[in-house]
């Protein structure tokens, strides 16, 4: 994005430009950036059509562009999407099986029960576990 500069405007700063550098033996980079800034204001026109490169798109082009980015962005988010859902499926029970573990010592450490209930507790939970690894094998 940038200004579009009339092209008699850029020679005119630059006629300028070594007017000033003729006058001034070394020109100082004051009056360099001046002559920069006043071009750069007489060349625009005041239309938003010199700033924005959209601007001056047709119709028809702006809705031709707008439906091919659309269609792009679409496609990544399904493919994201699909390989999201693929992690799922293949880490989703080992998942499951890390926060039922978790959950499950946070709760036997704060109860601290018998020994016998922990024990218990470890051999479902082992059961429970053998029982999802056994179900994904089976499915694969």
């Amino acid at each position: 994005m940038g200004i579009r500069l009339q092209r008699a405007v850029a020679l005119e700063t630059l006629d300028l430009c070594a007017e000033l550098r003729a006058l001034v033996p070394p020109p100082p980079s004051l009056v360099v950036l001046a002559a920069i800034a006043v071009a750069i204001c007489a060349g625009r026109t005041g239309s938003p059509a010199g700033f924005n490169p959209m601007a001056d798109l047709s119709d028809a082009e702006y809705q031709r562009r707008y439906a091919l980015g659309r269609r792009r962005y679409l496609a990544e988010r399904a493919v994201k999407k699909a390989l999201r859902q693929a992690w799922l499926r293949d880490h989703g029970p080992w998942l499951l099986l890390a926060v039922i573990a978790v959950l499950l010592v946070v709760a036997l450490g704060l109860t601290q029960p018998h020994r016998f209930i922990v024990l218990m507790s470890l051999v479902l939970y082992s059961g429970l576990a053998w029982v999802v690894c056994w179900a994904v094998r089976a499915s694969c």
